[in-house]
């Protein structure tokens, strides 16, 4: 059976404001930290008020759901950091 190729991916997130960004900045970057074991990579860095997502993975399968957890947990970090604006 042929391997499966690796595949990665770059995503640029934008917000509102810098202070947004740096909020949603410091939730996700915990998750950057993978175990060794795990089928991709991650890297998030941030500039002004864009988030920038860097994402290796073993193939299109993990990078998949790297990127489907990611963008999840952005949005739910979101949602918290607008909630407490109100």
């Amino acid at each position: 059976m042929a391997r499966a190729k690796r595949a990665s991916a770059h995503l640029e997130l934008s917000f509102p404001s810098a202070k947004i960004a740096d909020a949603i900045y410091g939730s996700l970057k915990p998750e950057e930290i993978l175990p060794e074991a795990a089928k991709c990579r991650t890297k998030i860095t941030k500039r002004k008020n864009v988030l920038c997502l860097e994402v290796e993975a073993e193939d299109t399968a993990a990078l998949r759901a790297a990127l489907n957890s990611f963008l999840r947990w952005a949005s739910v970090a979101r949602d918290m950091v607008e909630m407490g604006r109100d």
